[in-house]
């Protein structure tokens, strides 16, 4: 049997640990800040006027991402639905309104580098995931599977982790389908996973959660986690 401490809370039976990507395995926010400027932009030239509310939707503000906002936990999916209603309250039919959305979001994409060569592991993830190399590790993530497996293949992550889902048209998180799709994929039942996230949508997943601040998340942003770890050497293994 393998237990889990963080700080002074322990998970016991722990058979698989499932990690968020960005935030906390990844330091994405400058990408997704970059990311998220650039598309305001682009679409602010064809819609006038509309900077600075597609970046208070974004969670874009003061030059910061905000851990819980859209840019951070929501899907592509969900990005473009939120800035397509923004577009068509001016006015524009929803046809017209996703298409530019669509066709500025993908020149977004291209003016900036690959992601993972801009989102590196934070410090100290490295050797956390080393150390739980014993169990089995998953990565359940609001990002695209090939950005995902870029990540892990870009900072040699790859071996550790047996399974990836990304976004899911339709579903994101806190929705538990999601948390049985990576146990299935691990074969493991959801009661045996540990989740480790920086948001309220990660530790809502299951009470066996540890939420994260090193990505920039504040405890009240976190009041589902059944415990909470401001460094990866908080979480430590331990097997008995």
């Amino acid at each position: 049997m393998t237990t889990i401490f963080c700080n002074s809370i322990r998970f016991d039976g722990i058979e698989a640990v499932i990690f968020d990507k960005d935030g906390t395995l990844a330091d994405s926010h400058q990408y997704l800040r970059h990311l998220g400027e650039n598309r305001a932009d682009l679409i602010d030239a064809i819609v006038p006027n509309l900077r600075s509310e597609i970046l208070k939707t974004f969670g874009c503000d003061r030059n910061r991402i905000d851990p819980a906002g859209l840019m951070a936990v929501g899907t592509r999916e969900d990005n473009e639905t939120a800035i397509v209603k923004l577009i068509a309250d001016q006015g524009y039919d929803w046809d017209k309104a996703r298409a530019i959305v669509q066709s500025t979001f993908q020149t977004a994409d291209r003016q900036l580098p690959r992601k993972a060569t801009l989102t590196p592991p934070f410090a100290g993830i490295m050797d956390l995931v080393r150390s739980l190399n014993s169990l089995k590790l998953g990565i359940l993530s609001s990002d695209i599977a090939a950005n995902i497996q870029d990540f892990t293949d870009q900072y040699e992550l790859s071996p550790y982790f047996q399974g990836i889902i990304g976004a899911q048209p339709g579903i994101s998180k806190p929705d538990p389908k999601l948390l049985c799709l990576i146990c299935k994929v691990l074969n493991v039942e959801p009661q045996a996973a540990l989740v480790i996230g920086d948001t309220i949508a990660d530790t809502k997943l299951t009470q066996r959660s540890i939420g994260v601040t090193w990505g920039g998340s504040t405890i009240a942003q976190l009041i589902d986690a059944a415990a909470i770890a401001h460094h990866p050497s908080d979480i430590q293994l331990s097997n008995s």
